[in-house]
């Protein structure tokens, strides 16, 4: 009984000490510049500017130049240093040193990453999908946290500095359609996860966000259309026979009616973490975005994998009103 009360009184003593130590923050974050990738759009974007705004010399990488006027349109600022990379090719990555390297003013140096770049990789159920949907997956959303961590590591070492990465409430658990995103999500945990212990020595500090589902360009109801139909036409005709045509337009429509509901429009919640991440002298290891993945996906991914797998078939039986199923499943119902 003691030691129950005594645990009722740790936890909320516990959360008023970590918003007291929380309130600290790095000093001359004139001169500690951050490197921000993805920010054509979305997170990126926000942050890019949030930053730079508050002083902070700011590497906006971003995939197009479209994505680099866009930022110079919202924010003339010596501060927002926007450039193009490709997270996915070693010669951009190194291209981006140089860059950075080259225009780092007098005494500014590279505080912290923010890896931030990523593609929604949700095409259907691993039936619908081949390699190359996972392979291109990996290699954005892991491989290229991991590409330039890896060119940029030297500098944060020499600093003390940040390194920053996004993964996913999809990289804590998987649910049924999300396996090609997932498999790149659960990468950069391991991979962050591992850095973070192996970079202590060296005073670096390493954090994870694991934001929810928030209304971002890549939740876009038409890009998810297109990307479910593009790889359903590459189905062979066994596979589509035994899921018919009927239960791909479900899983199309219950995946965007499922959006709308569920995802958030404050993509503050994110760019706050980032922020705090950026510039709190003490960050927190992991950031849980959006009340979506504090109170479901965080604590599902928690619970035994029998009741996990039971709660997931619940929620698409009760979204699943019109009873769709797989074609080759309604035929036998019918025989």
């Amino acid at each position: 009984m003691l030691c129950t009360c005594t645990l009722l009184l740790l936890i909320p003593l516990y959360y008023v000490l970590r918003w007291v130590w929380e309130l600290f923050k790095v000093k001359d974050l004139e001169k500690r510049a951050v490197l921000i990738t993805g920010c054509d759009s979305g997170f990126g974007f926000k942050i890019a500017l949030q930053c730079a705004r508050a002083g902070i010399p700011t590497f906006a990488a971003c995939l197009t130049q479209q994505g680099i006027e866009k930022l110079k349109k919202e924010e003339n600022s010596s501060k927002l240093r926007p450039f193009q990379l490709d997270v996915t090719k070693d010669e951009s990555v190194q291209q981006a040193v140089k860059f950075v390297d080259s225009n780092l003013k007098n005494g500014e140096y590279l505080w912290a990453l923010v890896q931030n770049a990523g593609v929604f990789t949700i095409h259907g159920p691993d039936d619908f999908m081949n390699a190359q949907h996972y392979q291109f997956s990996f290699d954005v959303n892991c491989l290229g946290c991991i590409r330039v961590t890896q060119a940029f590591k030297k500098h944060i070492k020499k600093c003390q500095g940040r390194i920053i990465a996004t993964s996913s409430v999809s990289g804590r658990v998987a649910f049924p359609g999300t396996g090609a995103y997932a498999v790149g999500k659960y990468g950069v945990e391991a991979y962050i996860d591992a850095l973070r212990q192996e970079l202590y020595p060296w005073g670096v500090k390493c954090s994870i966000l694991e934001p929810g589902a928030f209304k971002t360009p890549l939740l876009d109801h038409q890009m998810h259309k297109n990307r479910v139909n593009k790889a359903w036409s590459q189905v062979d005709d066994e596979t589509k026979a035994e899921y018919g045509e009927k239960y791909k337009d479900f899983i199309i429509e219950s995946w965007n009616k499922a959006l709308d509901t569920m995802a958030s429009s404050n993509l503050a919640y994110v760019t706050d973490a980032y922020f705090h991440a950026i510039t709190a002298q003490y960050p927190r290891k992991r950031y849980r975005c959006g009340w979506d993945s504090i109170f479901f996906y965080i604590p599902i991914s928690l619970v035994p994998t029998e009741l996990q797998d039971w709660i997931f078939r619940a929620l698409i039986s009760k979204e699943n009103k019109g009873n769709v199923e797989p074609a080759v499943f309604a035929k036998k119902k019918t025989n």
